[in-house]
């Protein structure tokens, strides 16, 4: 009879053994425990971990056996409890641990399912602990972009940006834009346009309501200057000029302050110098005129002597492994935004703009330099036959043919101007050259042009 009870017992035992291993047991187990937890003011922290133990091993349990209904219930429950205030020490680390388990087994969905559950976590952290979890979220989106997963890098990348407005803190921001900065030259290197565009347009809508003395804006200037270095040395042109159209609609928005404006004329500058030694760039010209774009837009003169300098010594380069018509996509930004400041001054009527004029009379002595380099190059070349080789080469790409009136008023200022610094070149004549027939300086703008001693 003993035996018989004793054999009983042991059935009964591992009957119940082997019914709340069931799955469905369990979730309605930790579901009663939640439950109940969630409605105490104070929970009790062994509770809590014994509660997130037995959700992260039925969260495994289902990943691991591909049970996708049973991941997305154990992440659900996971949401609650950190909702609830259940998370400890580390917890970014273990999603992060069982999304990447999810992305291994190919289970995409399970793994934007559980990238969801930093969203209450968030919330319930300490300031201190925002940078860790925003960390593993760039983890998170790098791992999902080399593993073709692009869609779930744009979650972790909408994850990251929640996390900006959850505390005002500086760290907070670093660690955000460190971040972002990762995940875009990741998505670069992928060819990921939508992403790139996806985080240009949150960094613009969060930009704008920052304070022109934030922080905030020195940090973007260097992820543009970080991506901007990437692009141009895998020579990929055509990630380029999306990139160079956004910071130029941000700069004429005036959402970028003019310190960051003039943190990424200074990369700009060295991004221009090292490319323009590569002969098969196709993006050179455009860094330059981005640079001296936007230290026009800065207005500080020793912002735009350092663009000058930068794009014409650039040009210097590219003309001294070249010929002057293989380097003309370099040296035109240096022509082409001299062009656009004098058509301003000479427009502008009795109005004066002493940074215009200035910004101006930098830009022709640069000009005036690289004439002199290339004539140095070929001692048969006069300072007529370059500027005419020059606006032949301007006017056969300009787009708008109503700007080579504007053109060859330029390209004769720079040959008057020449002959009038250069006492060697005061018997030249521009007799026969495209750019001096016919005469497009007008007598005011001659008046004009002396006033500012460009002429005598």
């Amino acid at each position: 009879m003993a035996v018989w009870l004793i054999l009983l017992i042991g059935i009964v035992i591992a009957a119940w053994w082997f019914y709340t291993r069931r799955l469905e047991w369990q979730f309605a187990s930790i579901a009663s425990q939640l439950n109940k937890v969630t409605r105490q003011r104070q929970v009790n922290a062994a509770a809590a971990n014994r509660i997130m133990r037995q959700i992260y091993k039925l969260l495994k349990a289902s990943l691991i056996a591909g049970k996708a209904d049973d991941a997305y219930r154990a992440f659900d429950m996971l949401k609650l409890g950190l909702g609830h205030g259940l998370g400890r020490q580390g917890e970014s680390v273990r999603i992060t641990a069982a999304i990447y388990i999810a992305l291994r087994s190919n289970q995409p969905d399970a793994a934007g399912h559980g990238i969801d559950t930093f969203r209450p976590l968030l919330k319930n952290v300490t300031t201190a602990e925002i940078p860790v979890v925003v960390e593993q979220l760039g983890l998170i989106a790098i791992i999902s972009l080399k593993q073709r997963q692009n869609f779930l890098a744009a979650r972790a990348v909408e994850v990251i940006f929640t996390s900006l407005y959850i505390a005002q803190d500086d760290a907070v921001h670093a660690s955000v834009m460190r971040a972002i900065r990762l995940v875009g030259l990741t998505a670069l290197r992928r060819g990921d346009v939508g992403l790139i565009r996806e985080i240009q347009a949150k960094l613009a809508g969060w930009l704008a309501a920052e304070p022109e003395s934030s922080l905030a804006h020195e940090q973007v200037s260097g992820i543009f200057g970080a991506w901007l270095n990437r692009v141009v040395k895998a020579g990929e042109a055509s990630m380029v000029e999306p990139l160079i159209q956004y910071i130029g609609e941000l700069a004429e928005k005036e959402i970028l302050s003019h310190k960051a404006l003039a943190s990424i004329v200074v990369e700009c500058s060295h991004i221009a110098g090292m490319d323009s030694l590569n002969p098969y760039s196709q993006v050179a010209g455009s860094i330059s005129m981005l640079s001296l774009e936007l230290a026009v837009q800065v207005r500080m003169n020793d912002t735009w002597r350092q663009a000058v300098d930068a794009v014409g010594q650039a040009a210097r380069l590219a003309v001294a492994q070249r010929s002057l018509g293989e380097s003309f996509d370099i040296i035109y930004p240096l022509f082409e935004v001299g062009r656009r400041l004098l058509v301003s001054e000479l427009n502008s009527g009795p109005l004066s703009d002493t940074f215009r004029q200035q910004a101006l009379y930098v830009l022709m002595r640069e000009c005036l330099q690289l004439v002199e380099f290339v004539s140095r190059q070929n001692f048969t070349t006069t300072a007529a036959d370059i500027i005419d080789q020059l606006y032949q080469d301007w006017i056969k790409r300009q787009a708008n043919p109503g700007q080579e009136k504007s053109i060859k008023k330029f390209c004769q200022l720079l040959f008057l101007y020449c002959t009038r610094v250069k006492r060697s070149q005061r018997r030249l004549t521009a007799d026969g050259s495209g750019f001096n027939s016919p005469d497009s300086m007008t007598a005011a703008n001659r008046e004009r042009l002396k006033q500012l001693g460009y002429l005598l």
